[in-house]
């Protein structure tokens, strides 16, 4: 199964010569994920049974100490995961979409466990995907400083090869607060705190490769969640998912590549042809926790109106829209945001038609759709407010370090792509050794940095 678009949401919105206005956002499409009811393969109503618990934390570590911006006085020490040797492409300069005013009160529908008739189901009372009985409330957040996103999230990888993955937040609340890495996976042998599924209850291994089936896989912390009764929060009967998310700030930062060979993609449990398309995701952890690993459409919290993600949160990191349609182009990768906040922001395409060695200069990255040219410098797309024509990625061919960085001190979100070989000096203190821990200057740097420079 794959997700189905909604195209209803299209009307002159995604095409090469759209003309929007720029509140209104670049060429939005609902790439990814729209029809909840239906997902990817590996998803589906789980399987219950099994322990929350699994395999003792596997950590390993391979380098010296420190890695650069890694300062003693206000940085944590501890080992980098080191620089990751990687094969020759060619360089390209990068790109950025930089997302500002994020955050905002406001509320999205909450799955509770409760009987038919309470009084707590006053959103929903009735049936969900499946016909099992579905209640649900509105939870508010009184928040501004990046709502919903600074709620726990979930890492979702589909159809991408990982060497290196790491993932940073802020040790307290402190605005000049240092980051630590708290999360981290590396190829040649190290894992610290993850907790990895695709089907069934997972475990700390994570395999890396995504690229042979189209299972979507889970990322997150190694500890289990403790959810209680699900009377105010819903638990799920999926001990597979039930880890703690990525709460408050947070850096997600990995080495790897879209080189997909699209013919051998077997569907996820079968051997039936799969859909090929990558797909990184950073959802809300709530969301994945619905009874159906987020493709429980009829009864999770990811939209309040029917509309496309008006709920608790989901950010379409990077995905290869494939299927079969007019809005549908291998060559590229769109991003978008969607929250309560502003409906969905950005997730502009490129459609069938569209060449990447239409856009020059070749080099650059990011691309905007409907002006047809390169960024001269990386498109900043403002919530509420107005976007640097309808920018889209050039999906890479070779490696790249792709990163989220999600920031509540300045409400921003930053999505980047970095060549190995041209890491920009704002990410030097980051790439490519990973380190232990990162000042504050060295986020901020990230945050101002648009690629191409």
């Amino acid at each position: 199964m794959r997700p189905k678009h909604w195209l209803a949401f299209v009307v002159a919105c995604v095409a090469i010569c759209c003309q929007r206005q720029a509140k209104e956002g670049p060429g939005d499409v609902d790439t990814g994920d729209a029809d909840q009811g239906d997902g990817d393969g590996g998803s589906g109503k789980p399987e219950s049974g099994g322990s929350a618990g699994g395999e003792t934390d596997s950590t390993t570590t391979m380098t010296e100490d420190g890695g650069a911006g890694a300062g003693p006085e206000d940085a944590p020490s501890g080992p980098a995961l080191g620089a990751f040797p990687t094969q020759n492409s060619a360089v390209t300069r990068g790109g950025t979409m930089t997302f500002l005013n994020i955050g905002a009160q406001g509320s999205w529908p909450r799955r509770l466990n409760r009987e038919p008739g309470d009084p707590a189901c006053d959103y929903k009372d009735g049936e969900d995907t499946w016909g099992g009985h579905c209640c649900q409330t509105l939870h508010h957040t009184a928040s501004e400083r990046l709502a919903p996103f600074d709620e726990e999230m979930t890492l979702i990888l589909k159809a991408v090869h990982v060497r290196q993955l790491a993932i940073y937040q802020p040790l307290n609340q402190d605005e000049a607060a240092a980051w630590r890495r708290v999360t981290a996976w590396d190829e040649r042998g190290t894992t610290e705190n993850l907790w990895f599924t695709q089907q069934g209850d997972g475990s700390v291994v994570f395999p890396g490769d995504l690229t042979h089936n189209d299972c979507v896989g889970y990322v997150m912390q190694e500890p289990g969640l403790e959810c209680g009764d699900g009377r105010d929060y819903y638990c799920p009967s999926d001990p597979g998912i039930l880890h703690t998310g990525f709460s408050g700030s947070k850096l997600v930062v990995f080495l790897g590549s879209m080189d997909v060979d699209d013919e051998s993609v077997t569907a996820c449990g079968g051997q039936e042809p799969g859909h090929p398309g990558p797909w990184v995701a950073f959802v809300a952890s709530e969301l994945v926790r619905d009874g159906g690993r987020k493709w429980n459409g009829l009864c999770n919290c990811y939209s309040q109106t029917g509309t496309v993600g008006d709920g608790c949160g989901e950010i379409n990191v990077f995905e290869v829209v494939m299927d079969n349609n007019e809005f549908s182009n291998r060559d590229f990768a769109s991003t978008g945001v969607r929250s309560y906040q502003a409906g969905h922001v950005g997730g502009a395409v490129c459609k069938s038609d569209c060449e990447r060695s239409g856009f020059l200069p070749l080099d650059v990255d990011v691309v905007d759709a409907c002006g047809q040219v390169a960024y001269e410098k990386g498109p900043e797309i403002v919530a509420d407010g107005p976007t640097d024509g309808c920018p889209v990625w050039r999906r890479p061919l070779g490696e790249r370090y792709f990163f989220i960085l999600l920031d509540e001190q300045t409400r921003t979100i930053v999505v980047g792509m970095v060549h190995p070989q041209a890491i920009p000096r704002a990410a030097e203190a980051l790439l490519p050794t990973l380190p232990f821990g990162l000042q504050r200057s060295a986020i901020d740097a990230l945050i101002e940095l648009r690629l191409p420079e």
